[in-house]
């Protein structure tokens, strides 16, 4: 009888180059506020702020070869300039009734200053590299020109440089020529938003309370990577293919004015390719909570010895006002580990509706 045994051997690797000159980031900022009263029924907070990091932090990518996935490195500098303010209004103090808003906002503006190593472009191949006198998130891609109406073939614009230096646009529906770094352009699209924001109500009758808070994102661009499978022009037999929206139309016959290209089986010459035609405008409005409660008077659960409860139903995520197509407007705007991440939206479940029915009490 022979007896085996079972060995297990532990490994590990490297995903991180090392850099002995990586230092810490250095922040220099300045900013100027106010608080405002007026009457005791509002309040007004403003900051006005201009911030610049030197030597920002960065996950460099690298190529496979090196062995490694990234190397931090720092990058240059960066400037964010903006204004924040809260603004709580008692728009009705009588009685037994009260009504309570507060709006909320914070406007911010990047722009990367400069580079290390005097390099004007980190990771020019991707969507969102970072570039001297860019916005952080802003796109760079190949641009998407539309359909051609004469053929229905996809369209893209082709940057062809001049022997003397000059530069110019030509259409073509060849996509290997536009996908080279040469031919990707910065769109002037930014997965930052302009602004970001919540509104909310509160209004109270004796026992009862209602409040309702929405929240909104206005100006950034989101990458819409899920049409790359759903709004493929015939390339993949299997997935279902997306319902146009209003406005958007497909190509039949010559002449026709069409966003999107002629159907063909197997595709039609890569126009669902990475390029500028996913993006769209990520601005969304969405009712966040709506909650309905009633505290018990003190009189009636004093008798089961409670000092207080209060019963209540609250919805969330009820409503979303968007022109976005994709199934939720609402991305990161964080680089995270890699730029992969900012702006983008790909196949993933639509945002969840809930309900919920509680009590709270005291004893």
């Amino acid at each position: 009888m022979t007896v085996g045994k079972l060995c297990r051997t532990a490994g590990s690797f490297s995903v991180s180059k090392g850099n002995p000159d990586l230092t810490w980031e250095k922040v220099k900022s300045s900013n100027i506020g106010a608080d405002i009263s007026l009457w005791n029924r509002i309040d007004l907070s403003v900051d006005v702020y201009n911030k610049t990091s030197d030597d920002l932090l960065y996950q460099k990518p690298l190529a496979a070869t090196t062995g490694y996935s990234y190397i931090w490195m720092n990058a240059g500098s960066v400037r964010n300039r903006g204004v924040e303010f809260n603004l709580t209004t008692k728009n009705i103090v009588s009685g037994d009734f009260t009504w309570e808003t507060n709006l909320n906002m914070s406007f911010n503006k990047n722009k990367v200053l400069s580079l290390s190593d005097g390099s004007t472009t980190f990771n020019p191949g991707n969507r969102l590299p970072i570039a001297a006198g860019h916005d952080m998130g802003e796109y760079n891609l190949p641009i998407w020109a539309g359909v051609n109406p004469e053929n229905g073939d996809p369209q893209w614009e082709k940057l062809v440089t001049a022997t003397d230096g000059t530069v110019t646009k030509e259409l073509t529906n060849a996509y290997s020529s536009v996908q080279t770094t040469q031919s990707r352009q910065f769109t002037g699209k930014s997965a930052t938003p302009k602004f970001t924001g919540g509104f909310s109500n509160t209004l109270a009758y004796k026992g009862f309370s209602l409040s309702a808070f929405f929240n909104f994102v206005y100006g950034n661009w989101v990458y819409n990577d899920s049409r790359f499978y759903f709004d493929n022009d015939g390339l993949y037999e299997s997935y279902n293919v997306m319902v146009l929206p209003k406005g958007m139309s497909r190509w039949e016959k010559p002449g026709d004015i069409a966003t999107h290209p002629k159907p063909i089986v197997g595709g039609n010459k890569d126009s669902n390719q990475s390029s500028s035609r996913y993006l769209e405008d990520g601005s969304f409005i969405r009712l966040r909570n709506v909650r309905l409660g009633y505290t018990i008077p003190v009189s009636i659960i004093k008798r089961i010895g409670l000092s207080r409860a209060n019963v209540f139903v609250s919805g969330d995520n009820l409503w979303t006002g968007t022109k976005f197509t994709g199934t939720d407007p609402e991305v990161s705007f964080s680089r995270g580990d890699t730029e992969f991440t900012q702006g983008l939206s790909s196949i993933k479940y639509p945002i969840s509706r809930k309900f919920l029915f509680g009590i709270n009490f005291t004893l």
